[in-house]
């Protein structure tokens, strides 16, 4: 193939194969890219140089909170969206003015150690991330490149590669399904990390690409794909698929996933249609948001509470220096009583320990990192996972259930079966009634009595009783034989 490694300065030249397309393509014109409509993008399948005109997004993808430019003004910002951060600021600002009786040491330095306790651990849990990304990213995957397959990360793989996957490997990016080794071109998908069903889901290539599965056969595909652009609708997709002078219509059944992988099928053969953040899965994938657990919006009450108190205690204090002031200087009643109020704050705001929050910060980073990441009852051993706590502001709502969804209420009945009647050569035995019977007896307005044996003995879900059959009265039956077989 000339696109991973053939030189440029052949677009658009005679019998190359890009001018063979570019007579039929509605985008390129003499090497050169028009401007594509918004719900439209074509690619050329194993062509690197002619979709290279058209600047794709990479295979990269990052999932990090911040980056070395916002972390600091975003960090602060998301640390003073805590009451009590919020609070301390206020109070450490009071304290650098000269109305206050103590010096700013005392509140400034307690507010920056715990701004730096918290920046640390979320600078740590940032860097996990980053890490988990780089693994991803560093992760291998087949590539065609001049006829045989090359393991190649997955960073690099761009839009328009052929790529091989093999069995129970992901999908490294949204690829368009084309050949796999199981007959009639069908492979077996798992989508638990989309949708979280476990149930294995049947894709079918094109009949056209069927004997694509070599590297030798799929090195003379030259399709176009000409499709609607990124969305995240993970079920819908509409394109056509040019080969060979043929249209072919794609449709949903045809694309593999970012995130799913492949199972019992040796490997198939597929074209990357979206890559990196433009993937199905990505453009589904939310903002990291900052989450707070129970315990920590209640804390937030309480230190309202405290604040609440404390303006109270501060309030009453600057009201009894006012009537003392009026007796000295009435004319700057106001502004000394003003005065007094924030140095009232400043001597009371001990009454919201900072050193809580620092106590909270390193015990939530200590459970993180230490317990739950070592914790073997959470160790997956076939596939060599230990559990990874991404984030330690959840720790005390583990194991917590705040509701139950259910699809329908089939899931919270209980389904158990009842031997009561039963059939045997034409004769009908037993004497028991079902709660079917009795609800149906009682609708219509009919009373009855169902005697049993006391000293019988029964199974659970066990309810027979005919003293035809039962203790042996069964061989005084017209066909004994017949009931001996179907009773044992």
């Amino acid at each position: 193939m000339s696109g991973w490694r053939g030189s440029r300065s052949s677009l658009g030249g005679p019998g190359s194969p890009l001018s063979d397309r570019v007579s039929t393509s509605r985008t390129v014109r003499l090497g050169g890219v028009q401007p594509q409509a918004p719900g439209h993008r074509t690619i050329f399948c194993n062509d690197r140089e002619a979709n290279f005109l058209t600047k794709f997004e990479g295979n990269s993808v990052s999932t990090t909170k911040y980056d070395i430019l916002t972390f600091l003004p975003k960090g602060l910002f998301e640390q003073f969206h805590r009451v009590a951060n919020f609070y301390f600021l206020v109070i450490s600002v009071i304290s650098c003015t000269p109305v206050s009786p103590v010096s700013p040491v005392t509140n400034v330095v307690p507010l920056c150690l715990v701004l730096l306790v918290s920046l640390i651990k979320e600078a740590w849990e940032d860097w996990k991330r980053f890490q988990n990304d780089m693994a991803i990213n560093n992760s291998s995957i087949d590539v065609l490149q001049d006829q045989k397959w090359e393991a190649v990360p997955w960073k690099k793989l761009q839009v328009g590669d052929i790529v091989r996957v093999k069995q129970d490997g992901f999908f490294p990016a949204d690829l368009l399904f084309l050949a796999s080794t199981n007959p009639d071109g069908v492979c077996y998908v798992e989508t638990a990390n989309l949708d979280g069903e476990t149930n294995l889901k049947i894709r079918k290539a094109l009949e056209k690409t069927w004997d694509f599965v070599t590297p030798e056969k799929v090195s003379d595909f030259k399709g176009e794909v000409q499709c609607e652009q990124p969305n995240n609708s993970l079920y819908t997709f509409t394109g056509n698929l040019i080969i060979q002078n043929q249209t072919l219509p794609l449709s949903p059944n045809l694309m593999l996933l970012r995130g799913c992988s492949l199972k019992n099928t040796e490997y198939i053969v597929g074209a990357a249609i979206f890559t990196g953040h433009e993937t199905k899965v990505m453009m589904n994938a939310m903002k990291i948001p900052s989450k707070r657990s129970t315990l920590e919006k209640k804390l937030d009450k309480l230190i309202l509470t405290l604040v609440s108190v404390l303006f109270c205690m501060c309030l009453l204090g600057a009201i009894g220096s006012l009537l003392k002031v009026m007796h000295i200087n009435p004319s700057n009643r106001f502004l000394v009583t003003a005065l007094n109020m924030f140095t009232l704050i400043t001597l009371y705001s001990p009454i919201i320990p900072i050193s809580l929050y620092v106590s909270i910060e390193m015990i939530k980073f200590i459970q993180s990192t230490q317990f739950i990441n070592n914790d073997l009852c959470m160790y997956h051993v076939e596939t060599n996972t230990p559990a990874s706590a991404r984030t330690s502001n959840l720790n005390e709502e583990l194991g917590q259930v705040e509701y139950i969804f259910s699809d329908k209420t089939g899931t919270l009945t209980r389904n158990m079966m009842e031997f009561f009647k039963c059939s045997i050569g034409g004769e009908a035995y037993g004497t028991g009634v079902s709660e079917i019977e009795m609800g149906t007896a009682q609708r219509n307005g009919i009373k009855f009595e169902v005697h049993k044996s006391s000293n019988t003995v029964r199974d659970k879900g066990f309810n027979f009783d005919d003293a035809r059959l039962l203790r042996g009265a069964w061989r005084n039956e017209p066909n004994p034989e017949t009931c001996q077989v179907d009773l044992f």
